[in-house]
């Protein structure tokens, strides 16, 4: 029979439709192949409300509560007159707790995963005693050192958003310290995010654990040629554009660069491609030969249209799922130095690395006009994410510290 195990996420883990989700996902699905996982969960979009069966069909039981985009920004704001992060104060429920503690009432799992910072409130929150949880085995899942994030916005923004976003910062690096401290193990995605922490404290227990990509589903050979060609001159931006580095980044690219590329190559076109556009990115429409698509459904069809597919992300933590994404479809991939830190490709070979304006306008035009790099750079992009971003060759890394 197999062992017990339960996974506390801060947002459900199904489907894997955007960043943390598809993280969570795969880690979920891996370990429910090894042990009788339960996981418990919050629900931040309605629509997410639908997928739960789906959920419960992978793992033993499924424990959630359901909190809207509206609670959550009162929970934010509730937050202030408090001692927590709004992080903690918006995924945390107290009927969640309630069922936690009740399943550790019956069951006596051999681990424990907490996904994100705010999910390691119910264990330092339960009526079980944290000291009583510690004799199990406790990992934590960071993926990125969000208080770093969050002081980056800070320095993006003034007044009150500086304000509220330098708090979030201040009060959220304690907790990830302490998890760092008193969970068996803290995983983060790259060694450049252990760095990160490390400036502020110990992390003996503290290691990489890289992102995946799938490599069956994003796969050039998985799109019919010839309903989705690739085009000569299209460049391609994916990713949920109501996430705010994305809406910057789309926004620069589109006013910044983009008009750059146009003067040389007339016939180019810029694609942003990603559910929730908010009205600063429906705007980019009115420049010639933007497009803005909404939500799509595969976006594969998108992915493999794509010429290059740009991340003009300033601002960016850990491994970008939509560069390794488009590496895994063969497509070249020019990004910002934020945007592929955390992966080992190597620039000007499998990806393209540039973070001035006219220079990544000057490798576009450049790449735009020489047909055969482009497909060197795919297949050398196609032939990285083979090598090192298995989700299967990360993850037995779980099974090692859970059964040692």
């Amino acid at each position: 029979m197999k062992k017990d195990l339960l996974i506390i996420v801060h947002r459900i883990p199904f489907p894997p439709d955007k960043g943390d989700k598809i993280r969570s996902y795969h880690i979920l699905k891996h370990l429910a192949e090894h042990y009788r996982v339960t996981v418990a969960c919050m629900i931040d979009d309605l629509a997410d409300l639908a997928h739960v069966a789906a959920l419960r069909e992978m793992v033993h039981q499924v424990h959630y509560q359901v909190r809207t985009t509206k609670m959550m920004k009162l929970y934010a704001i509730w937050s202030i007159f408090t001692v927590r992060s709004f992080s903690q104060q918006c995924f945390y429920s107290k009927k969640l707790q309630s069922e936690i503690d009740g399943y550790l009432d019956q069951y006596d799992p051999a681990a424990i995963l907490c996904f994100c910072s705010s999910s390691a409130e119910y264990l330092f929150r339960s009526r079980h005693g944290f000291e009583e949880l510690k004799k199990k085995v406790l990992l934590n899942d960071l993926i990125d050192v969000d208080s770093e994030k969050w002081g980056q916005y800070a320095e993006k923004h003034t007044g009150v958003m500086r304000w509220l976003y330098r708090r979030e910062a201040r009060l959220l690096l304690p907790c990830e310290l302490r998890i760092a401290a008193e969970f068996d193990r803290t995983f983060l995605v790259s060694d450049e995010e252990k760095k990160v922490l490390a400036a502020h404290g110990w992390v003996d227990k503290v290691e990489a654990l890289s992102n995946g990509v799938d490599l069956n589903y994003f796969s050039p050979d998985k799109v019919s040629k010839q309903q989705s060609p690739t085009a000569d001159c299209r460049l391609v931006f994916s990713g949920a554009m109501d996430y705010w580095p994305n809406i910057e980044g789309a926004v620069w690219f589109a006013e910044k660069i983009f008009p750059i590329v146009k003067e040389s190559v007339l016939e180019a076109q810029f694609c942003i491609a990603g559910r929730n556009p908010t009205d600063e990115v429906l705007a980019l429409k009115k420049i010639s030969g933007v497009e803005v698509t909404g939500t799509v459904p595969d976006m594969r069809d998108y992915l493999s249209t794509a010429t290059i597919c740009v991340v003009p992300l300033l601002i960016a933590r850990g491994i970008q799922n939509k560069v390794l994404e488009a590496m895994a479809m063969e497509k070249p991939v020019i990004a910002t130095t934020g945007a592929a830190t955390g992966t080992k490709a190597v620039d000007g070979e499998a990806i393209i690395v540039a973070d001035d304006e006219q220079v990544m306008a000057n490798e576009i035009i450049g790449l735009l006009g020489d047909k055969q790099r482009q497909l060197e750079i795919g297949c050398k992009a196609r032939e990285y994410v083979e090598r090192e971003h298995s989700w299967e060759s990360h993850l037995a890394r779980l099974d090692e510290i859970i059964e040692a």
